[in-house]
């Protein structure tokens, strides 16, 4: 047994009287393929599957083309030297893989990143759509890690710019800041953002992970979920603490009004074992 496995179980007999445990730290791709022919048969995969979401979808409307083989082929090959592969925070392979592959499709002139963290998602923005105009809005920036020159990376929540003086194109907003995704729903709308991709968008059946104490609802999944009824309770147990969640059905039926179209996107990764809930793309209502 090698002395870090001997420390760590010590450690663990006194961090288990407060519940916690002392885990190995690893991180994505650590363990990977690397037969070229199975590498091969993977990407081609992954492609696969965004390339059939991108030929049915209508909800960002008409993209444009590029080779969607090669792309995936070379955001591989620079997400394992980017610093972004742990897996304890923040959007993964696929997610990341699907930032860059519709900012390449989409091609907007403007693009909001709400949530910065470690900087993954404003990288991942920018490397599909490199002239666009991009703007990181995080509350707290002492977790970034990587800056990409063109990003303009903003300390404050995103309502607190005037994001409209850069709009002379199609509008972009990323969201993953565990705010009320109604609320973001609608300063969207009102901020005249296009298209509104949502990270965390859990169903009423698997939200408690990330209900942030409540902070975080309604998901887009809750004003789109017609089973909900007017005044119903959603009760939930999380972080020791007991939470409840009151449906104000006519406010729900308001920020559905606000969406013209939506998709969740397929988990184009899952072929090689990575498993994340995929985004939730909204065309916003005009």
């Amino acid at each position: 047994m090698g002395l870090r496995r001997i420390i760590a179980r010590r450690a663990n007999k006194v961090l288990n009287y407060f519940r916690l445990e002392v885990v190995p730290v690893g991180n994505d791709f650590d363990a990977r393929l690397e037969s070229e022919t199975h590498i091969a048969r993977a990407i081609e995969l992954i492609a696969s599957d965004a390339r059939q979401w991108l030929d049915k979808q209508s909800v960002i409307g008409p993209v444009y083309a590029f080779d969607i083989r090669s792309e995936i082929e070379s955001f591989f090959s620079d997400y394992l030297r980017h610093p972004f592969r742990n897996p304890r925070g923040g959007s993964r392979f696929g997610n990341l893989l699907w930032l860059d592959r519709l900012a390449k499709a989409m091609r907007p002139s403007t693009i909001v990143d709400s949530g910065t963290y470690t900087g993954a998602s404003a990288w991942a923005l920018a490397r599909g759509a490199p002239s666009a105009k991009i703007l990181s809005f995080g509350i707290d920036m002492s977790r970034l890690i990587f800056r990409v020159p063109s990003v303009e990376y903003i300390e404050a929540d995103w309502t607190s710019y005037r994001v409209s003086r850069f709009t002379n194109g199609r509008t972009v907003a990323y969201f993953d800041d565990h705010v009320d995704q109604g609320r973001r729903l609608a300063e969207a709308y009102a901020r005249g953002i296009d298209i509104a991709i949502f990270d965390d968008d859990y169903s009423v059946l698997t939200f408690t992970p990330m209900a942030h104490g409540g902070r975080a609802l309604p998901k887009i999944s809750f004003i789109l979920d017609d089973h909900l009824n007017d005044g119903e309770i959603i009760r939930w147990y999380a972080d020791g603490q007991s939470y409840e969640w009151k449906v104000d059905k006519q406010k729900l039926d308001k920020l559905k009004s606000l969406i013209d179209q939506e998709s969740r996107l397929p988990n184009i990764a899952a072929s090689i074992g990575f498993d994340q809930l995929p985004y939730r793309v909204v065309k916003l209502a005009r």
